[in-house]
């Protein structure tokens, strides 16, 4: 797996990769202008600093010194066509083959030491106004650069030669993918599952559109890697059939089933499954014992950085001891099964009846707590809950990018809780809910951005949040 120098050690100029698309002269009818790079924004272009304006620039690198082309109709102001004058000591080879179009890993340009400092400026950033910054730690890296994801979802298209392509969408809702045969994000075992199904799909020539699934999701097992074909448009069974038949020569030690998913490819439980008495489980690890997580439920994709916020919450444990821990969005229980203590009641909110498998296997793990499992939706269950809130509780939130429905945060303002963990894996949506919770009494105390997707501009933040607690 590739390895990022430091900084001071950067690769000489001449090998840098610039990943910017080859140079055209411009024309007499545009004016480039020259500006510096000073940092990378949430959505990872770099921020450059030109004639006192903010522009926007895809590919670069914090220290480029940059030419470009200013586009002011862009909201924000974007930088095209840039060139690189003079390249940053923080920039490196990126070294995937897809990465001059691949969207998964654009910081990869970044050694790595300086990307978790831009991240830890960025959630300041976010923050100001909300949270004083010093509250807000450095950065906690990831024990992992790469190879770090246990699961990865493609998109997957037919080809016009009869075979099918595997990559990942260009931007939100756009149909092109960039196409791929292997992801330096992944583990080993997914990297060569990955390798091997590109090497069985590369010569065919009569695979019938309709029976290509709309995206794929590879996956650790305990038996090898797997995959789950899902689709997220009408399709027959007969054609489903004849995909999984066709996948069953694809080195899939784990195995290969289907099920039917939302839009966005999220299965759910009144879906239609193929094969699924046959799925082989996520294999994923809960502070060192092994746990088996249904494929269609939540569970981290890095399972090295997870371990650093279970961790952290053992030691709010042991200093807190809460009475009642309520773990709302909380998948299987993770976060919430590693903060109660023996004796105490854990109540796991999650609506997705696939994570119960998995609460499960962890309340045998952890005999001492009072467990229980709720199906069904925050917002709606949170409603009587809340009235059994107490000051001597905890509550932990891991809510979607979306963050917490106001609902939520209502229900929560009028409890008597006095302590929420956030975790949170939108920043922006965090400072929102900051912002609402403030209102009613509430304090950030403290703010720990974890580095969960080293090389892309995805962020987690663990907050923890008091009132009337001195």
């Amino acid at each position: 797996m590739p390895k990022q120098p430091a900084p001071d050690s950067n690769p000489p100029e001449e090998r840098q990769e610039s990943l910017q698309p080859d140079f055209k002269p411009e024309s007499a009818a545009t004016t480039r202008i020259a500006g510096d790079v000073t940092a990378l924004s949430s959505d990872g272009r770099g921020i450059v600093k030109a004639r006192e304006q903010i522009f926007f620039a895809e590919r670069v690198v914090p220290g480029d010194r940059v030419a470009f082309i200013p586009d002011l109709t862009a909201k924000p102001p974007a930088a095209r066509e840039v060139k690189i004058l003079r390249k940053s000591p923080e920039r490196w080879n990126h070294p995937c083959p897809h990465a001059k179009t691949c969207p998964a890993s654009e910081w990869g340009i970044v050694v790595y030491e300086a990307q978790v400092r831009e991240k830890t400026g960025l959630v300041r950033r976010v923050l100001r106004g909300v949270v004083e910054p010093e509250l807000v730690a450095e950065m906690w890296p990831s024990p992992q650069p790469w190879g770090y994801r246990n699961r990865l979802t493609l998109n997957v298209l037919p080809t016009a030669r009869g075979s099918m392509e595997f990559g990942y969408a260009l931007a939100a809702r756009e149909a092109r993918i960039v196409p791929i045969k292997d992801c330096l994000l992944a583990d080993e075992e997914i990297r060569v599952a990955l390798r091997g199904i590109f090497a069985e799909v590369r010569d065919l020539k009569t695979v019938r559109p309709e029976i290509v699934p709309n995206r794929l999701t590879l996956y650790r097992a305990e038996t090898g890697a797997a995959a789950l074909a899902i689709y997220t448009s009408r399709v027959s069974e007969s054609d489903v059939l004849e995909f999984l038949e066709l996948a069953d020569e694809w080195p899939l030690d784990g195995g290969i089933w289907a099920a039917t998913g939302t839009k966005s490819g999220l299965v759910e439980s009144r879906g239609t499954f193929w094969r699924e008495e046959e799925s082989s489980s996520i294999h994923v690890g809960w502070l060192g014992h092994p746990i088996a997580v249904h494929p269609a439920g939540f569970s981290q994709a890095n399972q090295s950085s997870a371990d650093l916020v279970l961790r952290e919450l053992a030691a709010f444990r042991d200093s807190w001891r809460p009475k009642t821990v309520w773990d709302l969005y909380g998948g299987y229980g993770a976060l919430g099964f590693a903060a109660v203590p023996d004796g105490a009641a854990l109540e796991v909110v999650e609506q997705s009846g696939f994570s119960e498998s998995a609460f499960a296997a962890l309340s045998a793990l952890r005999p001492g707590a009072v467990a229980r499992f709720h199906q069904g939706e925050v917002a709606r269950l949170l409603g009587k809950m809340a009235r059994h809130m107490t000051a001597d509780d905890l509550v932990i939130l891991d809510p979607p990018r979306s963050g917490c429905h106001p609902d939520v945060l209502g229900h929560l303002n009028a409890s008597g809780a006095r302590r929420i963990v956030y975790l949170s894996c939108n920043p922006a949506r965090l400072a929102r809910d900051l912002r609402i919770l403030q209102e009613h009494g509430w304090a950030a105390k403290s703010v720990q951005p974890v580095d969960f997707f080293p090389q892309t501009p995805e962020i987690e933040v663990l907050a923890v949040i008091e009132r009337g607690l001195g």
